[in-house]
């Protein structure tokens, strides 16, 4: 029986998925959680086979458990499941190891072989986003961020919080959230994934 972990913040996704798998002789649903940290303590209990993980959820987001798997060094895989068929995203969530990348309204056998694809080592997407995680990244025009936002926010990218930030910059924690702040609204965007994701996007920053 393949063991997996569900992380969504959607109760009623997770019982779909849930039932969706449970239906077959191949799945068993082992854990189950709403945020990446939930996903991430969770995983100090149980040894899942695989991982399903949405991508946006708070507090902490799909893209930063992912970094937290990479960092480390953890090997299940991870198959990314969302609404959000954006191009940044997709190519994060790839970059960072995931080995599938499914929309939330995908079919039953679609989600079956997207995750028997991932054990076995193929990286697996829908046909139709496939595209958009392998095209070259979008040469639209962004501004360019202050050399001390673009240090933040490639500390961000590296997976550290605002208070070590505040305590490398010798700046307050306070002074870190307010550049934060004015990142995500330069940006337009409402996490510091999608922030990161924009950076990485337009190469404002490199990890």
């Amino acid at each position: 029986m393949i063991k997996v972990m569900l992380v969504d913040d959607h109760q009623l996704l997770r019982e779909g998925l849930k039932t969706i798998l449970e239906t077959t002789n191949d799945f068993e649903v082992v854990a189950e959680a709403t945020d990446g940290q939930q996903g991430l303590d969770a995983l100090a209990k149980v040894t899942p086979d695989i991982i399903i993980l949405d991508i946006r959820m708070q507090p902490m987001d799909g893209i930063t458990m992912l970094r937290q798997l990479r960092a480390q060094q953890n090997q299940v895989p991870v198959v990314v499941l969302t609404t959000f068929d954006d191009q940044a995203p997709i190519q994060q969530a790839m970059q960072l190891g995931a080995k599938g990348y499914l929309l939330k309204d995908a079919t039953r056998e679609t989600i079956i072989q997207t995750l028997h694809n991932a054990l076995n080592g193929q990286v697996a997407l829908e046909a139709e986003i496939a595209a958009k995680a392998f095209q070259p990244a979008t040469t639209t025009t962004a501004a360019p961020l202050s050399p001390q936002n673009q240090a933040i926010l490639t500390a961000v990218a590296q997976g550290y919080h605002s208070k070590e930030i505040a305590a490398t910059m010798h700046l307050s924690e306070r002074t870190i959230k307010a550049h934060l702040t004015q990142i995500y609204n330069d940006f337009g965007v409402f996490t510091r994934a999608e922030a990161v994701a924009y950076a990485l996007k337009h190469q404002l920053i490199e990890i």
